[in-house]
């Protein structure tokens, strides 16, 4: 059976296709979805579902594959204690439009600037759609903002977060670490075990 993941973010699906393998995971390309989807959910959870709920009703339009079993989206946030939870939903384009990585790391250095708390933590809400109706969940992992870009691997605000337990940042440590502890990883480890597990 294929799972369709609802993002065209390369990033995003080489990491899912790694966490899930051997499932098969196909992008909104591999089955000809290139419609702009407007996040406009003011919560992860709301995004999230919206996502899911947008391909799943255009596969069902175009006469549902009898060979995919479902559709997950999700939506990660970075929430920074000191910034009351900020960016949250608003990650991606927290520094403006369009969308710019290294632009939302500075706006999150210059932002905790003198301050001494830098506790943050990663959350990702990951909504499965299938015939039977729609479920969430979520992982979290917790860490601090480092006082200055570490790493060449990742992507976002990997080289900014170093995950609790460790004292380099995500985008310095290997990717098999990272798929192994990340909030992306632990959302799809409850994912297949809670959901994909009772489809089989």
């Amino acid at each position: 059976m294929k799972t369709v993941f609802a993002s065209n973010n390369v990033h995003k699906l080489e990491e899912v296709r790694k966490i899930l393998y051997p499932m098969e995971i196909l992008g909104l390309r591999d089955i000809g979805f290139h419609h702009e989807i407007d996040e406009k959910g003011t919560t992860l959870e709301a995004n999230s579902l919206l996502k899911a709920q947008v391909v799943w009703q255009w596969l069902v339009g175009q006469g549902l594959d009898t060979d995919i079993s479902g559709v997950f989206a999700d939506d990660t946030g970075l929430e920074i204690a000191a910034l009351n939870g900020a960016p949250g939903v608003y990650s991606a384009r927290w520094a403006g439009e369009p969308s710019d990585d290294g632009r939302n790391r500075q706006k999150a250095l210059a932002s905790l600037m003198g301050m001494q708390d830098r506790s943050a933590r990663f959350r990702t809400v990951i909504t499965w759609i299938d015939v039977d109706g729609a479920q969430q969940v979520e992982g979290i992992v917790e860490g601090r903002i480092a006082t200055a870009e570490s790493g060449a691997g990742g992507f976002g605000y990997d080289s900014l977060f170093i995950p609790q337990g460790h004292n380099t940042t995500f985008a310095a440590l290997p990717a098999t670490e990272k798929n192994r502890i990340s909030h992306r990883a632990r959302a799809l480890c409850a994912l297949r075990d809670t959901i994909l597990t009772n489809n089989d």
